[in-house]
């Protein structure tokens, strides 16, 4: 699975795993999860953390990490109308802070 990575979802969950390990007690948690799982669920995970802390999200609601594009009954319609945007721009999925990356892509866009 790894190896499937483009290089746009790779860097955002590097900075993910970089942002998430800010945190001790996160440090040592995604470091004691790398023991048992492979880089890249152990990435996604930090993803989902640093998505819900950069959206502020409730605990009910779903991070746009963990949403599905096409799903025509989603358990969080904001996460997939993010989601949505969010690829439409070309941004990753799994970028740790996603409203900060479509802002910067709009800004790309409307500079381009």
């Amino acid at each position: 699975m790894d190896a499937d990575l483009d290089t746009v979802d790779r860097d955002a969950l590097e900075r993910a795993m970089q942002i998430a390990q800010r945190d001790p007690f996160r440090a040592q948690q995604l470091q004691s999860k790398l023991k048992d799982e492979a880089w890249v669920a152990v990435a996604e995970f930090a993803t989902y953390s640093c998505q819900i802390d950069a959206l502020s999200l409730k605990p009910w609601e779903s991070p746009p990490c963990h949403a599905a594009e096409d799903d025509s009954d989603p358990q969080d319609k904001a996460a997939q109308h993010l989601l949505r945007g969010m690829l439409a721009a070309g941004v990753s999925r799994y970028d740790p802070d996603p409203l900060t990356a479509l802002r910067q892509a709009n800004r790309r866009t409307r500079s381009s």
